[in-house]
C-alpha cells in the first residue's frame, strides 16, 4: 500500500508540474496579448479602464490573476502632479480623461475595485501562492498599458483548490486500492490457506473428542495441500481403529453378556451344593466349616461380579428405550427403605426440597442410586447418609447423596468412574470396582450427568443430573 501511495503522489507532482508549466504560458501569452491590445486601444483613443476591463474579460485563464491599474503620479512640492506617461494633455495642461482618481482604483480579473492597495491586488491563499512558488510560477513583472500597467501571476486560492483536489483524489485512490489490495490479498491467501484452516478444525474437532472421518478437499500442490492429504489419509487410519475397536468391545460385550448367562446357572449350582454341604458337615468340624463359609462367600462375590459384568454390559449396548417419566422422590423412598431393612445402624436423611417428575429409564436410574448409596454405607461406616433431591432454574432435577466419611483422596477423584477401580481408601472392605462405572453408565444413557462434587471439605459427595419434566411444591419433606 505504501508504494501505491507514493506512485500517486508522484503523479499529482507531476500533474501539479503540467499545470504550473501550462499558468506559466498563459502568463506569457497574456503579457504578449496585453502589448498588442494596448497599442490598438492608443490607436483608438479607448479610455483605460473600459479597455483594461474589455481585455481582461477576453483574456481569462484559470489558475492566473490580472490586475490593470494606473500608477499614482508623484506629487511634487507645490502639489503640482505629474502627467502620466502616454496621457493627452487638455487645453489647460490638465490630464484629459486619463487622469488617475483620487482614489486609486484597478481592474482586478476583469473587475473595477476602487481604494485597493499595492497589495492587496494579488491577495488570496498563502497556501496556494507556496504551492505556485514551488512549482515555478511567479508574479510576473508589470506590462505597461495605455497610460497605465497591468500585472499577471498565479491565482493563489485556485493553486490551493487544486492541491488539495490533488491531495484528496491521492488519499481516496490510496484508500480504496489499499482497501482492494486487502480484500484481494484476504481471498488469495484464505484461499492458498484453506486447507490448514480446515486441518486446524479437524484437528480441533478431534480434541473435541468427534472422531467422524471428515475428508478435506484439496485443489492443487502446495504444501498446505500435502499437509490436508496427509490429515486425510491419518483420519481414515483413525477411522479405522475406531471401527476396528467399536467391532472388538461390540464382540467382548457379547461374550461377556453369553458368559454371564452361561455361568449364572453353574456358579448357583456350585452355591447350592456348598450351602448343602456347609449344613451337613459336623458341629464340631472348625475346618470344614470355615472352608465352606469361605467358598461360599467367594462364590457369591463371584455371581455378583458376573451380574455386574452382564449389567455393564447391557448398560454399553445399543439404547432403544423409551424414556418414561417417574416421580423421584418415591424412587428415592423406595431404595432408602429397602437399606433401612439391611443396614438398620445407619441413619438415612432425606430431604424432597421440591418434588419432580424426570424423564428417563427408572430401572437405570435406581441401580444407578442404589450403588451410590451402597458405597456410601460400605465405605462410610458410621456415619449419616444424606439424600436430597432439588430443582436448579435450568430445569432439571438433581439428587445429591452425600456422607460423613473420610472422602475420596484429590489423585483418585479423576478415575474414580473408571472400571475396575477401588481408591486408596477401601481398606478390607470387599468390592468389584464396578459400581460407579455402572451408575456413570446408567445416568448417562438417561441423557443425565454424574459428578464428584469437588467442593466438599469433609465425605463424600455424588450429584446426579436429570431432566426434570415438571415440579411442583411438596406438601411436606422428610
Amino acid at each position: 500500500m505504501s508504494s501505491v501511495a507514493v506512485l500517486l503522489t508522484a503523479a499529482g507532482i507531476i500533474g501539479l508540474t503540467l499545470f504550473a508549466h501550462e499558468v506559466n504560458t498563459s502568463i506569457a501569452m497574456s503579457q504578449i496579448n496585453a502589448r498588442a491590445f494596448s497599442e490598438r486601444a492608443i490607436q483608438q483613443h479607448e479610455p483605460f479602464f473600459a479597455a483594461a476591463y474589455e481585455f481582461e474579460n477576453r483574456e481569462v485563464h484559470e489558475g492566473t490573476h490580472t490586475v490593470a491599474s494606473i500608477p499614482r503620479p508623484p506629487r511634487l512640492r507645490n502639489g503640482a502632479a505629474t502627467q502620466p506617461p502616454g496621457a493627452a494633455a487638455g487645453p489647460a495642461g490638465t490630464v484629459a480623461d486619463q487622469r488617475p482618481p483620487p482614489v486609486e482604483t484597478a481592474v482586478v480579473d476583469g473587475v473595477v475595485k476602487t481604494g485597493i492597495g499595492v497589495r492587496s491586488r494579488f491577495e488570496g491563499s498563502r497556501f496556494g501562492y507556496a504551492i505556485a512558488t514551488l512549482f515555478g510560477v511567479r508574479l510576473a513583472p508589470p506590462v505597461p498599458f495605455i497610460n497605465g500597467v497591468i500585472s499577471f501571476g498565479p491565482d493563489p486560492t485556485f493553486f490551493q483548490n487544486v492541491a488539495l483536489s490533488i491531495l484528496g483524489a491521492v488519499l481516496v485512490a490510496s484508500i480504496a486500492i489499499g482497501a482492494l489490495a486487502y480484500f484481494i490479498g484476504r481471498f488469495i491467501t484464505l484461499q492458498a490457506i484453506k486447507p490448514l484452516i480446515d486441518v486446524t478444525e479437524a484437528l480441533q474437532r478431534f480434541a473435541a473428542r468427534d472422531f467422524r472421518p471428515q475428508s478435506i478437499t484439496t485443489a492443487g500442490r502446495s504444501d498446505f495441500d500435502v499437509l490436508a492429504h496427509a490429515y486425510n489419509a491419518a483420519s481414515e487410519q483413525v477411522s479405522a481403529a475406531f471401527a476396528e475397536r467399536d467391532a472388538a468391545e461390540a464382540q467382548m460385550r457379547q461374550f461377556v453378556a453369553d458368559a454371564g448367562h452361561e455361568l449364572r446357572t453353574p456358579l448357583t449350582i456350585v452355591l447350592g451344593y456348598i450351602d448343602l454341604l456347609h449344613r451337613k458337615a459336623s458341629a464340631d468340624d472348625e475346618r470344614s466349616k470355615f472352608i465352606f463359609s469361605s467358598i461360599a462367600a467367594e462364590g457369591r462375590r463371584m455371581r455378583t461380579l458376573v451380574d455386574n459384568l452382564v449389567l455393564l454390559a447391557k448398560l454399553e449396548g445399543e439404547d432403544t428405550r423409551l424414556f418414561e417419566p417417574f416421580a423421584v422422590g418415591e424412587l428415592i423412598t423406595e431404595i432408602v427403605n429397602v437399606r433401612r431393612g439391611l443396614a438398620p445402624d445407619v441413619r438415612f436423611e432425606v430431604d424432597e426440597r421440591e418434588a419432580a417428575t424426570a424423564i428417563a429409564d427408572r430401572g437405570e436410574v435406581y441401580e444407578a442410586l442404589a450403588n451410590i448409596i451402597d458405597n456410601a454405607i460400605k465405605y462410610a461406616p458410621g456415619s449419616p447418609i444424606r439424600v436430597v433431591s432439588t430443582v436448579p432454574q435450568d430445569g432439571t432435577v438433581e439428587i445429591a447423596v452425600a456422607d460423613d466419611g473420610p472422602g475420596i483422596p484429590p489423585e483418585d477423584r479423576e478415575v474414580i468412574f473408571e472400571r475396575f477401580f477401588r481408591g486408596a481408601n477401601r481398606g478390607e472392605i470387599e468390592g468389584s470396582g464396578l459400581g460407579l462405572a455402572i451408575a456413570k453408565r446408567a445416568i448417562e444413557r438417561a441423557g443425565g450427568t454424574l459428578r464428584l462434587d469437588a467442593t466438599v471439605t469433609r465425605g463424600t459427595r455424588f450429584v446426579i443430573g436429570l431432566r426434570a419434566e415438571r415440579t411442583r411444591t411438596p406438601a411436606m419433606s422428610s
